[in-house]
Order: structure tokens, then C-alpha cells, then sequence
């Protein structure tokens, strides 16, 4: 056999085998928000919303460690130490990472007792090798593999956690909490109970010991020194302190105090103050961390521009590679891919525009979005919330857009909360006050004057007769074929709740819905959600976590693809679901390269064979390979002047000369 069969062989068992299989995970997400700078003899590392960023010092060559490839164990960066050669990570939801070489070990609710994966963060290690880790609520006692004991931080705060531990020349262990009260923000650690201790001079934004195991408090009312015994109070009025609110702190090799607040950066070398004025570029932009090494090289984190250093008494950005969005707080519904192969997505602080294939990168600062949505000629909608702005439609397209603003249009006192596009291209906008919709120029109105339809609109399909299927909040299921209103509840059949939140059809004419418990509608909790109904038209059948393998029995979102398998986005932290009609697989930040388990929204990108996921709360997005089982790799095929081939990367290609490709969402070999 020659060696171009044996490829050919081989790719086509490959293609069998990856049936149902997501492969080539990417996380895209921004590096603009640094929550932790640390730094060793070699490297400095950077903690992000988006993975950790190392950088050789020496070379200033950039190396990403995320989830997508495994060399993470959660994106979202909360804290970092090096001990021992080992670097201990910290995230936001993923629990606790050991970093050895190459090697990544993970310890969270499953295998070593924490209470919750969220937000680990404050290391201390005793001289035995045991750790305490902070969380939210509580304080651990963790043994290297698993927790042995664990603290109360703030039993009666609604959202407490560590957020740095330091002990002092007496071996007094101090933990500096967040406390959403505001009651107290400092105890000590005693080898039974965490103490609080109250300092009259302000609200404890951070802790730090210097070279002589002094303990320094930042607060929002001066900096404070205790020495064991008595507090030295700091201020602008009695020393060279150049503001009041003091944010975070940090002690270099040299013994120096290295410190910011709202204007300045300050270090201080035990007798002066020397402060540095900063200004960020950004509107609303804050600094969030700050390292300084060995005084030289002095590292600050912000929210909205990343990694800066002070350099020559200013502040300059350092670019980070793989930074490929301004912004991780992506709206709920939204993502949507145009004819170009754009990726859409709307966020807190504005529209983002990605292609996968060129990397080429858009950002619309304008006001948050609410959803994005492709027509059926590949043009981009977006719509706003109806409370940010007097614009609430804008059409994309590639002649220009065309904005449509509330006051202008029938919809302008009703709060629009999802559009859609019917087999027709007809604007559909599900509202509280019912439904418009747009034919050419022509609106028409449903609501409870002129049909039976008598709530707000949560979500809305069409089957393929065109027939519009609408669930509403309280009022069940509704079906207008365009004459004739029919209506489904817990009265007149088997619905399981006349909550439908989510409504989606088959390639079947298969109805599949997420209905809520009509006690908590909008609570987005696997114990809210009443599982996936099935309706034939006939039948109802409903799968949830005690009948089936599903994780969880609330959806974010619901997508079918072309082979007709169900693509699940689970509420509650259970992670992506696919189904068969045989078969259920999920993946979650476990077994897969999904950046978080909580997905929004699944955008489905047949021509690629790629599908897209919308994380929240500020993780970015998601894409995977999707190797539909209608892939498998042809013969030889003679291109068109006119085909555009993808790479097994996702890259374009006009006219490629040999390998394996993607066209029309099926594989071929060349």
C-alpha cells in the first residue's frame, strides 16, 4: 500500500472514530484584566481573566498556560505563589492548581474537599509543607492532597474570601478577608479558629510583612504598621504619603514597601515617601496588583489595560500575546457568525468582532448588548437592552448599517428581550408586552388585544412550515401557523410548567423545551429548571438528572445540528451536553478544553465544522471542532474556481494543493 493510502485509510478511521467527538479546543478570551503578578529568578507570570502569561525575563519570549491545551486547570486567575519550585494557582472557578514542570495537578470539590472551586486564593505554607488556602467562606487546612480542616471566614456575609495570609516576627499567621458587610477585614489564625481583629483606622484593603516581619495593613484610610505591639498610623497630613486610600501592597528584595492607591504608585524605603504619579488611558480604569522584584522592575495589574511597568516614572503597557479580545464579559445571548465567517459577540462594554481564520480582531466601544443575531442572508443584528440606550436595533451589513431607534417603531414601550429570523427572513422581537413583528417595512403587533397570546415572550423557534413556536412566562406554549393561535399549558397537556424558557426544534419538526419552576422563573439553577421536554406533537416526554444521564435540569441555550444531535448548555455548573437520541456525552473543564462549564450560548458554524460557546459570568468564548459524523474524508475532488476550503486549523484556503480539508462542513483529501 502506497503512502498516500495508508493517510487516507488512517484519516478516514480517524474520522469514524471522532463520531461525536469535540477536538482542537481554543479558548479566546482578553488578557486586559490582571488579577496577580509574580515573579522568580527567571520568569514573571501574570494571572489573567484570559490564563497566565509567562515571561522569560532574559529573552522576553511569552508562553500561555489556559485551558484549551490543558496546561491549566481554569482560565480565570486568582492568585499565585511560587514555593519549592512549584507554582500554586488560584481560580475564580476551577479550584486549586499545582504546576511541576510540565506536569499540572488539580485539587478541588471532587478529590480533595473544598467546599466550592470559586475564587482560591491566599497561600500560606507552614515549615511541615501543609498549606492553608483561602475560598469563599471559609479558610482550609490542606495537607497537599487534601483539606484537613477548614475555618469559618464570615458566616453572616453573603460573599467573603481570602485574599492574602502573611505571618509576622511572631508567628502570628494574619489573613486579610474581603467581606461584602464591611464589618471586619482582618483576623489571626489561631490552630483552631480564625479571630478578628479590628484596627481603628479603616476599612483593610491588604497585608504585607517586610524584611524585619513587620506586619503593614492597607486600608482606605492610610497606610498602618504594627510592630507586635503598636500601630503607626500613616497619612498624608503626618508623613509623605501622597493619598489616603491605599489598595495594595508589596515588599521587594531589597526590603522597600512598593504601594498604590487611586493616583499615585509609592514606594517606601522605611524613612521617605516616594510617590508616582499614573494615569490610565481608559475611562473607569483601576489597578489591581502590583510586584516589584527587586525594585528595578515594578509591575502593576489593571482592569481594563492589562500589564503595565513603571518605567522612567510612567507607566507603560506591556503587550501579552494571545490577547485576543478587549473583554470577557460576554452578554448572555450572544453569538452569531456572519456570511464572512465573523464571529459576533456582544459584552458588557461593547461589540466584538473575531475571525478565526485571519485572527483579525473589531471592538465597538458602544453600550452593552443584549443579543447578536445572523438574518438569513448572513447580516448581523444587534439589539440593546431598553434600558441603556435610545437605539435599539442596529442592522449590519456590508453596504452599511441601519440603526432603528426605539421611538421610531411600535416596539418602543415594550422591553424587547431576544430577536429572531423566521424561514422567510421576518424580524421576529419577543417582548413583555408580546410580539412584533418585520416584513419589509411593514410591523404588525401580537399581543393580548388581537390574539390569545397574554405574556412576555421568553423565547421563540420555527419549525418548517414556518410555523412560529413561542414560550411565554406563565402562559405555556404557543403555536401561530400565521392565521390561527393554538396554545399549550399544564391545563390542557403535559407541559411541565407553563414557564417555557427555552424552545427549540429539531431537524425532525421535534419540539425540545426547558420549562422553569413557576416559583423562581429566572433563577438559573439546575433546581429551577424541570429538565428537557420532548413534543412530537403527539407525545411528551421529559428527560431530567433522576431519568437520564443530564447533569443538570436547567439550559442556557439548546442548538441542533446538522445531524440532528442536541446541543445542551446546562445551567449549575454542569458543563455542555450532547445528545443523539441514543446516546448522551458531556463535556466539562474535566475531560475537555472548554473554558468554563457554564456556557450561554452555542453558536454553530457548519461550514467551518466549528462550534462557537459564550461563556459567563467573564470568561470569554470557547471553539472546538465539532467532526460530524457526515465528515468522512471523500476521494479526490476537482475544486471550483469559486470553493474555499478550511484547513484542519480553521485557516481559509482558495485554492489548496494537497491535504486533508474542510468544504461545505464535510472533509475531503486533495
Amino acid at each position: 500500500m502506497s503512502r498516500l493510502s495508508n493517510i487516507i485509510v488512517i484519516l478516514f478511521f480517524v474520522a469514524l472514530s471522532a463520531h461525536a467527538q469535540l477536538t482542537d479546543w481554543r479558548n479566546i478570551s482578553s488578557k486586559n484584566f490582571v488579577m496577580k503578578i509574580i515573579h522568580d529568578q527567571n520568569f514573571l507570570y501574570v494571572g489573567t481573566k484570559g490564563g497566565i502569561v509567562k515571561i522569560d525575563k532574559q529573552s522576553g519570549e511569552q508562553t500561555v498556560l489556559k485551558r484549551a491545551d490543558g496546561s491549566m486547570t481554569g482560565n480565570s486567575i486568582t492568585d499565585m505563589v511560587l514555593h519549592d519550585g512549584e507554582l500554586w494557582v488560584g481560580t475564580e472557578y476551577n479550584g486549586l492548581a499545582k504546576v511541576t514542570g510540565n506536569d499540572i495537578e488539580k485539587f478541588d470539590m471532587k478529590n480533595a474537599g473544598f467546599l466550592s472551586n470559586q475564587h482560591l486564593s491566599g497561600f500560606y505554607f507552614n515549615t511541615d509543607g501543609t498549606m492553608l488556602v483561602g475560598g469563599i467562606a471559609y479558610l482550609y487546612a490542606f495537607d497537599g492532597k487534601k483539606c484537613t480542616a477548614r475555618y469559618d471566614i464570615n458566616p453572616l456575609s453573603p460573599y467573603a474570601y481570602v485574599k492574602k495570609i502573611r505571618t509576622d516576627r511572631d508567628g502570628r499567621i494574619w489573613v486579610a478577608c474581603y467581606d461584602a458587610l464591611n464589618r471586619y477585614n482582618l483576623c489571626v489564625f489561631t490552630s483552631s479558629d480564625l479571630v478578628p481583629y479590628s484596627i481603628p483606622y479603616g476599612k483593610v484593603n491588604n497585608i504585607e510583612t517586610d524584611k524585619d516581619g513587620y506586619l503593614w495593613i492597607a486600608t482606605n484610610n492610610g497606610l498602618v504598621k504594627f510592630d507586635g505591639s503598636d500601630f503607626t498610623h500613616f497619612m498624608p497630613d503626618n508623613s509623605g504619603l501622597s493619598e489616603t486610600n491605599i489598595t495594595d501592597l508589596t515588599a521587594d528584595e531589597n526590603g522597600n514597601l512598593w504601594m498604590f492607591g487611586d493616583r499615585f504608585i509609592t514606594k517606601y524605603d522605611g524613612t521617605n515617601f516616594t510617590a508616582y504619579p499614573y494615569q490610565l488611558n481608559i475611562t473607569n480604569d483601576y489597578l489591581l496588583t502590583i510586584d516589584a522584584a527587586d525594585g528595578n522592575n515594578v509591575y502593576v495589574g489593571s482592569r481594563f489595560e492589562g500589564l503595565l511597568k513603571l518605567t522612567d516614572n510612567r507607566l507603560t503597557a506591556v503587550d501579552l500575546i494571545d490577547n485576543l479580545l478587549y473583554d470577557n464579559s460576554m452578554s448572555l445571548r450572544s453569538g452569531c457568525i456572519d456570511a464572512g465567517g465573523n464571529f459576533y459577540v456582544g459584552s458588557l462594554y461593547g461589540l466584538q468582532k473575531y475571525n478565526i481564520d485571519t485572527d483579525d480582531y473589531r471592538f465597538e466601544p458602544m453600550s452593552q448588548t443584549a443579543q447578536t443575531e445572523t438574518d438569513r442572508n448572513g447580516n448581523v443584528w444587534i439589539l440593546w437592552p431598553w434600558f441603556t440606550t435610545d437605539t435599539c436595533l442596529v442592522e449590519l451589513t456590508e453596504t452599511g448599517n441601519k440603526v432603528y431607534m426605539r421611538t421610531d417603531y411600535p416596539f418602543s414601550e415594550a422591553d424587547a428581550d431576544l430577536i429572531k429570523f423566521d424561514r422567510k427572513n421576518r424580524l421576529w422581537i419577543g417582548t413583555n408586552k408580546g410580539l412584533y413583528m418585520r416584513d419589509g417595512e411593514t410591523w404588525t403587533v401580537y399581543n393580548k388585544n388581537n390574539s390569545i397570546l397574554s405574556k412576555s415572550v421568553l423565547s421563540m423557534a420555527f419549525d418548517s412550515s414556518n410555523r412560529l413556536w413561542c414560550g411565554t412566562s406563565g402562559g405555556g406554549l404557543f403555536c401561530f401557523d400565521g392565521t390561527q393561535w393554538s396554545n399549550y399549558s399544564t391545563s390542557n397537556s403535559s407541559l411541565p410548567s407553563d414557564y417555557v424558557g427555552l424552545v427549540t426544534i429539531d431537524n425532525n419538526n421535534v419540539l425540545w423545551l426547558n420549562c422553569r419552576d413557576p416559583r423562581y422563573p429566572d433563577k438559573m439553577m439546575s433546581e429551577y429548571g424541570l429538565g428537557l421536554t420532548c413534543f412530537d406533537g403527539n407525545t411528551w416526554t421529559t428527560y431530567n438528572h433522576n431519568n437520564s444521564p443530564l447533569p443538570s435540569d436547567c439550559f442556557w441555550d439548546v442548538q441542533v445540528d446538522a445531524d440532528n444531535r442536541l446541543w445542551i448548555a446546562t445551567a449549575g455548573d454542569a458543563g455542555l451536553v450532547c445528545y443523539d437520541e441514543t446516546s448522551w456525552v458531556t463535556y466539562d473543564t474535566d475531560n475537555s478544553g472548554i473554558a468554563l462549564n457554564e456556557v450561554t450560548k452555542i453558536t454553530l458554524d457548519p461550514k467551518r465544522d466549528l462550534i462557537w460557546f459564550t461563556h459567563y459570568p467573564g470568561l470569554g468564548l470557547s471553539v472546538a471542532r465539532m467532526n460530524c459524523k457526515t465528515s468522512g474524508i471523500r476521494s479526490i475532488y476537482s475544486a471550483k474556481p469559486s470553493d474555499i476550503f478550511y484547513d484542519l486549523l480553521g485557516r481559509s484556503h482558495k485554492q489548496p494543493t494537497h491535504g486533508v480539508f474542510v468544504r461545505n462542513g464535510k472533509k475531503i483529501f486533495k
